[in-house]
C-alpha cells in the first residue's frame, strides 16, 4: 500500500525521528495505538498484535492498518523490528 512512498524505518530509532519531522503524520484513529506501541515497544515485541489491539482497545484491523501505514506489509515485520531495537539496546547495556 504505502510501500511505494518509502521503505518501512529500519530502527525504532528512526521511526521516532520520522515522527517527529513530521514525515510520518498518523490519522487520529491510529495516532493512540502509535503512542501506546512507542512508549511500551518491550511489550509490543512479544505479543500478537490481536493482543496489542486489546490493550489499545481497538479491534486488530486497526493495528494492522497502523503498520500498513508505517511502511510494513505485516505486524511480525513491525515486532521483528522492534525486537532487534531491543536486542540492541540491552547489548548497548553491557
Amino acid at each position: 500500500m504505502l510501500k511505494d512512498r518509502n521503505s518501512p524505518p529500519s530502527t525504532l530509532q528512526e521511526l521516532k525521528h520520522q515522527i517527529a519531522r513530521r514525515q510520518l503524520v498518523f490519522p487520529v484513529s491510529l495516532e493512540r495505538v502509535a503512542r501506546e506501541i512507542l512508549e511500551r515497544p518491550d511489550i509490543t515485541a512479544f505479543e500478537s498484535a490481536a493482543a496489542v489491539a486489546r490493550r489499545c482497545r481497538v479491534s486488530p484491523a486497526t493495528v494492522h492498518r497502523l503498520v500498513r501505514h508505517i511502511g510494513f506489509e505485516t505486524f511480525g515485520e513491525f515486532r521483528a523490528m522492534i525486537r532487534q531495537h531491543l536486542c540492541s539496546t540491552a547489548a548497548s547495556h553491557h
